[in-house]
């Protein structure tokens, strides 16, 4: 990287978060005139003061790393595959509570809401909205693009315009809080040019729920759903912080009945 590559990796991530200078320094615990310093190339940074400004950004573990390659820093935090040995724990976790959830619907998903495990719950929830043969595997394998695309969930989401609204504003939220990250940029270019997106404006959630609902209906399967995220607590590897386990829970007795129903008609 170039002699400022850091000066304005630093630089760059903090305007990202709506950071002052000043505010900035009172979290790392250091002087604002020597965040100006390393904002301006002036001083360059030790490896414990990159990591010290990497936590008070609270960036992301990937991004750690690159602000410490900015400095000429070898990175700290390991980027094990998901099927590596040093996993093996996270995915026992998972498939665990893949199991848990049946028979309601659950996909674990990384950052860039790339499905990478369903339990059958999910599968049967899915196949009943959506015919897997006739989607593109780009599609149907990443649940943004799923949600948002004609040839997805679109045409069965009832209340489409509020699910594409509030999935939109997550996407760019985070698109905003790591600048960096050309994979989630790419992902949001994308569905911003599927057809009728473009034009979606915030929206306020209706119905006067405690949580945003997905309302699916296709012939005579019709489900409310509502779904929690459950992420790893303290993670110390790219790819164990990059999952999320999205979960999907029955908003009215009549879906808690069709999910029951489904299950046992399947068996």
């Amino acid at each position: 990287m170039g002699e400022h590559a850091f000066s304005g990796l630093l630089r760059r991530s903090r305007k990202a978060r709506r950071l002052s200078q000043e505010q900035l320094a009172f979290d790392a615990e250091i002087s604002t005139r020597h965040i100006s310093y390393l904002e301006n190339g002036k001083s360059q940074p030790s490896r414990s003061m990159v990591l010290v400004l990497a936590s008070a950004l609270e960036l992301e573990l990937r991004d750690r790393n690159l602000l410490l390659s900015s400095a000429g820093f070898a990175p700290v935090y390991p980027h094990s595959g998901l099927e590596s040995l040093a996993l093996a724990p996270v995915r026992r976790a998972v498939d665990l509570l893949l199991r848990q959830q049946e028979p309601y619907g659950a996909v674990l998903i990384d950052r860039c809401w790339n499905i990478l495990n369903t339990n059958q719950g999910a599968m049967r929830m899915l196949g009943c909205f959506v015919s897997s043969s006739d989607v593109d595997p780009h599609i149907a394998s990443n649940l943004v693009r799923a949600s948002l695309h004609p040839q997805g969930l679109r045409p069965a989401i009832v209340n489409w315009h509020e699910v594409a609204a509030l999935t939109l504003e997550r996407l760019e939220r985070e698109c905003a809080m790591y600048p960096h990250d050309a994979v989630r940029g790419e992902l949001l270019d994308e569905v911003r040019s599927y057809p009728g997106v473009g034009e979606i404006t915030a929206a306020a959630p209706v119905g006067g729920g405690p949580v945003a609902m997905v309302h699916l209906k296709k012939g005579d399967s019709e489900a409310r759903l509502f779904s929690m995220l459950t992420t790893i607590g303290t993670p110390l590897d790219v790819t164990a912080q990059d999952l999320t386990l999205e979960s999907f829970f029955p908003a009215d007795d009549a879906t808690d009945r069709w999910f029951q129903d489904l299950a046992t008609h399947s068996a």
